[in-house]
């Protein structure tokens, strides 16, 4: 008599559903099948605000989050900036013409950013409640 088992996972989106049967025996014609939901494992990843970083502006220029928050920034520029906190409430990015960069904001409060290149002459600001 030959044991085996199998095990399957499905996704669809960011839900998983895991399924899994257990091993038949000759007495149990129908396999127990069990399925459990693992949605709790997989957060949401969608951010609060996206910022687009365009030539010498940021879009929009000032946004407002919950606590917890999380801001994307999409750079589509043609040239070289960044996301420079200018109090260091929050990490900068790297300077770049193309890519993302996100931040989840924990704490209240409200922060002024500008371009690590173009100073206070490109100014954004995030307010957290």
């Amino acid at each position: 008599m030959q044991k085996f088992g199998a095990l399957f996972v499905m996704t669809v989106g960011v839900t998983a559903v895991w399924l899994s049967c257990s091993d038949p025996q000759p007495s149990d014609p129908g396999a127990d099948m069990t399925v459990r939901d693992l949605r709790p494992v997989i957060t949401d990843l969608t951010p609060s605000a996206v910022i687009t970083v365009q030539d010498d502006y940021y879009s929009p220029k000032e946004v407002t989050i919950p606590v917890g928050g999380k801001v994307r920034w999409v750079f589509r520029a043609a040239s070289q900036h960044g996301v420079f906190p200018w109090d260091m409430g929050f990490p900068g990015s790297d300077t770049m013409s193309q890519g993302t960069f996100e931040h989840t904001f924990n704490q209240a409060g409200t922060f002024d950013y500008g371009c690590a290149i173009h100073g206070r002459a490109m100014p954004g600001t995030i307010i957290v409640k």
